[in-house]
């Protein structure tokens, strides 16, 4: 084969590759087998075209266009789950369970956010409970929204319980739903089976532009009969000019293949590691929910003489602010530590997002009489003035630019180098 024809099936093969579900992506085994037999019929197929004899790069091309394009190729492997109105049946229990975990948590929060209203303020119980009541209303309505979207997107691209590791089980530990290990074992059979009829699938395809190129071939077989004699003194004087530069490209491709054994050895050496955790999201989530909607409600707000009322504002905007952040790392965690697309996007959002810190931060800048040094000083510093000249208000203006380019820097240069590092992850092993 020489290097174009080569390069030609490559390209192909890697197309189909991208084209292939996320979850069938996942299965690194499955997929270089898929690939494999791929490769062989593309073969097959060529030399069907030439007749027995090698394939030159016209007879490649012509099999690539008879088998099909990469997208019909891989919308074979999409085909997997029981279709039941927007997600599969297989991912209904999945996802009862996965609302009621996140229910119980937002319930959760609301509760907490209660108690602690009703220890620093007694008298507004009534009101209390009405925002209690309120707030898991509308956190449980964007919680339904956003795992419905997921898991739509999840059944489309032929997800299963197998897909997601130990996570059904666990929840089926706590929702006594119909997964269990016996069923997720059911549907890795499942998906085994689902694998070969796609194979199968996808060689019918083939088998049928086969069919479809011997009834042209019958039709036209007289015709080459005619030229097939100097078509040979043809074939024969191209193979003869080619077999020098065929040598020296397969030499080529020899040193490639090693350059490239080489870097994927030096890159195994270096052992990457993937620049999301689980614990990260988890604690993301839980400290933005939990202490942007303490500071937001505010039970401390009635303790006389200890904020100004600018202040208590300011820390509500501050709070909401946390509350959206805290939000994005529990869209991240929806989607997947290993959904690397997903990451990427959000760790984008995340990193504009930061800029949102800025005027609220310029806000106390501007107004440093209403930020309560007191607490910090000891009582020795009752006021920081809006004086330029003042020792106090220097040292503070300094500290909350210090704030500023932290937040900026930790989030904006951190994010990007997380959404490079994932994009060189997908580009070696994807």
């Amino acid at each position: 084969m020489s290097y174009s024809e080569y390069e030609m099936i490559n390209n192909y093969l890697i197309q189909v590759r991208k084209k292939l579900p996320e979850w069938l992506k996942l299965k690194k085994v499955e997929v270089k087998k898929i690939l494999e037999d791929l490769e062989k019929e593309i073969l097959n197929e060529a030399k069907n075209i030439a007749n027995g004899q090698e394939p030159t790069d016209m007879d490649i091309q012509q099999a690539l266009i008879q088998i099909g394009s990469p997208e019909g190729i891989a919308k074979e492997y999409k085909r997997r789950g029981t279709p039941r109105l927007y997600i599969t049946e297989e991912l209904l229990d999945f996802y009862i369970g996965t609302m009621l975990f996140f229910f119980l948590i937002v319930i959760g929060i609301n509760i907490l956010v209660s108690i602690f209203q009703f220890i620093f303020q007694p008298l507004t119980w009534l009101k209390t409970l009405g925002g209690m009541f309120t707030g898991m209303w509308i956190g449980c309505l964007i919680t339904a929204i956003v795992i419905t979207v997921l898991f739509v997107y999840f059944s489309m691209e032929g997800f299963l319980p197998e897909d997601f590791g130990v996570i059904p089980s666990r929840l089926a530990l706590i929702f006594p739903f119909h997964i269990s290990e016996k069923g997720l074992q059911e549907t890795k059979e499942y998906t085994k089976i689902k694998l070969e009829e796609a194979r199968q699938r996808a060689k019918a395809t083939i088998t049928k532009a086969r069919s479809r190129i011997e009834e042209k071939f019958a039709e036209i077989k007289d015709l080459r009969q005619e030229k097939l004699a100097a078509a040979e003194l043809r074939r024969e004087q191209k193979l003869l000019e080619a077999k020098m530069r065929r040598e020296d490209r397969l030499e080529r491709l020899k040193q490639r293949k090693e350059e490239r054994k080489e870097a994927t050895r030096m890159k195994k050496e270096l052992g990457k590691k993937h620049p999301v955790s689980l614990g990260e999201l988890i604690f993301g989530a839980i400290a933005g929910l939990v202490f942007g909607l303490f500071i937001i409600i505010q039970p401390f707000a009635n303790i006389q003489g200890l904020f100004e009322p600018e202040f208590l504002e300011w820390l509500k905007v501050f709070g909401l602010l946390m509350v959206i952040s805290g939000l994005m790392n529990l869209i991240r965690l929806i989607i997947g530590v290993r959904n690397n697309t997903g990451q990427q996007v959000m760790l984008v959002i995340e990193a504009l997002y930061s800029i949102a810190y800025v005027p609220v931060f310029l806000v106390l800048l501007s107004a440093p009489q209403i930020f309560p040094i007191s607490l910090f000083s000891g009582g020795t510093i009752s006021i920081i003035p809006f004086d330029t000249s003042n020792l106090a208000y220097i040292i503070y203006f300094w500290v909350i630019i210090g704030i500023i380019i932290a937040i900026l820097g930790s989030s904006m240069i951190g994010n990007f180098y997380k959404v490079s590092k994932l994009q060189k992850i997908k580009a070696d092993f994807y």
